[in-house]
C-alpha cells in the first residue's frame, strides 16, 4: 500500500461503525473504540507524520486547554473550595448525605467524565494521526466512495426490513413492540431513526460531490450538454449509480420521519447549491442547478410523504420530550454556570431538574449545545466548542485557498457535511452516537486532506 497507508483499516471501520445500534453497547461501543485506537496507534507505528492544517497551535493550545478542564472537573477538591468553584454541585450534593463530604471533584459523577475523557481522547487522537498522514487523491476518493457504500448498504437493508414488515432489529433479533414510536421509520442498524437520519445527512452532500465530478460539471472548457453527452458516453454506469445513490439515501433520510432530519436535508441541500453557485458564474447553469436540487428534494420527499406527514402532523409539543428537557436543562445551567456538572453526567445531573416527565431515565437534553453547556458549564463548552470551531475555521480557510474547481467542489461537500452535522444537534444528541461521531471526525479528516493536497496534484481530481 502506498507510504503505508492504513486505508484499509480506515474502509473496514467505515463499514463496521454503523453496525448494531452504531456502535452504542456494553460490547459493541468498547470494541469500537479499540478498533479505532488500534488504528490510530498502528498508523502512528508505519507512517510519518505531517502538520497538514492552519491554525495548528491554537488547535494543539485549546486541545491541552479543554484536557486541562475535564481534569479539574475530575479531580477531588476540599469542599470548601468546591463551594466557591461551583455551589450548585455543593448544595446539591448535601442533598443526598447527612453531611458534607470532605472532598469531592467538580464532576457530580467523575467516573464519567473520566470515560468522556478517555473517548474523547480517542477520538482526538485519530483525527490527528488521519489528518496529518499522506493521502493520495486515489485513497481519498476510496474513503469517500467506501462511506457512500456504507450508507447505500444501510439503506437497502432499512428499505428490505421496512418493506417486509419485520418488528425484529437487524431482521432476526430484538422485537420492536408494536406500540414503540420507532416501529414504522427507517432505522438501518444503529437502531433509532434520527441517528440513522444524522448519518445519512452527513454522507448525503459527498455523494452529490461524487455525481458531479462525473459529469465534469465544474471542469472550463465546453458547455453542459456537451459534458453530459461526453460522460454518459463514457461512464454512464457509474453517473447513474451516483445519482441512483443520491435518490435512495434522500428517500431513506425522508423514510426516517426524522423532523430534524428533513428539515436538515432541505437546508443542507441550499448550502450545497449555494456554495455551487459560487463556482458557476453562467446564469443559465445556476438556474440548472437550483432545478436539479429542487427535483432532487422534491422526489425525495415524494418517496417518504405519508409517513412523514403523518408524524409531523401527531407531534404534540407541548408533551415533546425535548420541549420539557431544554427548559429543565437550561435551569441545569443557570445551576452549574462556569465549570458545569461534568461532561458525560447529563443523565444523573438531570434526575434533580425532572419537573414533568414523572422521573423517567432521560439520558441526553436532545440538543448537544445545551448539555454540552449543562456539563462543562460557560468554562468548557467555550473550550470544546472554540476547538472544534477551530478545525472547522482551518479546514474552510485552506478551502478557500484551492484553485481548481473540482477541488472546490469536493470542499462544499464537506463544508455541506459539517453544516447538517452542526445544525441537526440542535433537536437530537446523535453526536453521541460512536458512528456518528466517527464519520464526523472523519469528514474533519477527509476535510483537512483534500485541503491541504500538494499543488503537483491539483489536477488530478477524478480517480
Amino acid at each position: 500500500m502506498k507510504n503505508n497507508t492504513p486505508i484499509t483499516f480506515l474502509q473496514m471501520l467505515i463499514l463496521l461503525s454503523p453496525l448494531p445500534f452504531g456502535c452504542v453497547g456494553r460490547i459493541f461501543s468498547p470494541l469500537f473504540y479499540l478498533l479505532l485506537l488500534a488504528f490510530s496507534l498502528y498508523a502512528l507505528s508505519r507512517s510519518e507524520l505531517q502538520v497538514r492544517f492552519l491554525h495548528e497551535k491554537t488547535i494543539r493550545r485549546l486541545f491541552y486547554a479543554f484536557l486541562g478542564f475535564l481534569l479539574l472537573q475530575s479531580i477531588p477538591l476540599p469542599f470548601f473550595l468546591l463551594k466557591i468553584l461551583s455551589p450548585g454541585a455543593a448544595r446539591n450534593l448535601t442533598l443526598f448525605k447527612d453531611t458534607a463530604p470532605s472532598w469531592h471533584p467538580i464532576s457530580l459523577v467523575p467516573f464519567e467524565t473520566l470515560i468522556f475523557a478517555a473517548e474523547f481522547l480517542v477520538f482526538a487522537l485519530f483525527f490527528w494521526v488521519a489528518a496529518n498522514l499522506k493521502f493520495s487523491k486515489k485513497e481519498i476518493f476510496t474513503l469517500l466512495r467506501t462511506l457512500v457504500l456504507s450508507a447505500v448498504l444501510q439503506s437497502f437493508f432499512g428499505l428490505i426490513k421496512h418493506l417486509s414488515g419485520s418488528r425484529n432489529f437487524f431482521l432476526f433479533f430484538y422485537e420492536i413492540p408494536k406500540n414503540d414510536p420507532q416501529a414504522g421509520f427507517l432505522t438501518g442498524t444503529l437502531g433509532n431513526p434520527n441517528h440513522f437520519a444524522f448519518y445519512l445527512e452527513m454522507i448525503l452532500p459527498l455523494v452529490l460531490v461524487l455525481f458531479f465530478l462525473e459529469l465534469r460539471f465544474f471542469e472550463p472548457g465546453s458547455s453542459l450538454r456537451e459534458k453530459l453527452i461526453s460522460a454518459f458516453d463514457e461512464k454512464s454506469k457509474r453517473i447513474l449509480a451516483y445519482f441512483a445513490a443520491v435518490l435512495l439515501l434522500g428517500s431513506a433520510l425522508v423514510l426516517t420521519g426524522s423532523r430534524a432530519g428533513i428539515l436538515t436535508l432541505v437546508l443542507s441541500f441550499m448550502v450545497f447549491a449555494q456554495f455551487s453557485f459560487y463556482l458557476r458564474r453562467s446564469r443559465v447553469v445556476r438556474q440548472k442547478l437550483k432545478l436539479f436540487f429542487i427535483g432532487i428534494t422534491a422526489v425525495a420527499i415524494f418517496f417518504g410523504i405519508q409517513t412523514t406527514a403523518d408524524k409531523f402532523l401527531s407531534t404534540k409539543f407541548e408533551n415533546a420530550g425535548r420541549f420539557l428537557r431544554w427548559p429543565a436543562t437550561m435551569s441545569m445551567m443557570s445551576d452549574y454556570p462556569v465549570f458545569g456538572t461534568g461532561f458525560g453526567t447529563y443523565r444523573y445531573a438531570y434526575f434533580l431538574y425532572d419537573r414533568d416527565e414523572g422521573g423517567g431515565w432521560s439520558t441526553h437534553a436532545h440538543n448537544d449545545y445545551l448539555e454540552a453547556g449543562a456539563e462543562g458549564g460557560a468554562a468548557g463548552s467555550l473550550l470544546f466548542f472554540s476547538l472544534i470551531g477551530m478545525m472547522i475555521f482551518s479546514i474552510f480557510k485552506m478551502w478557500t485557498n484551492r484553485r481548481h474547481p473540482g477541488m472546490k467542489m469536493v470542499g462544499i461537500g464537506i463544508i455541506s457535511s459539517i453544516f447538517a452535522a452542526a445544525f441537526h444537534s440542535i433537536f437530537d444528541f446523535s453526536l453521541h452516537i460512536p458512528a456518528n461521531v466517527f464519520v464526523f471526525v472523519l469528514v474533519l479528516v477527509l476535510g483537512v486532506q483534500i485541503a491541504g493536497c500538494e499543488s503537483k496534484h491539483r489536477g488530478e481530481v477524478r480517480k
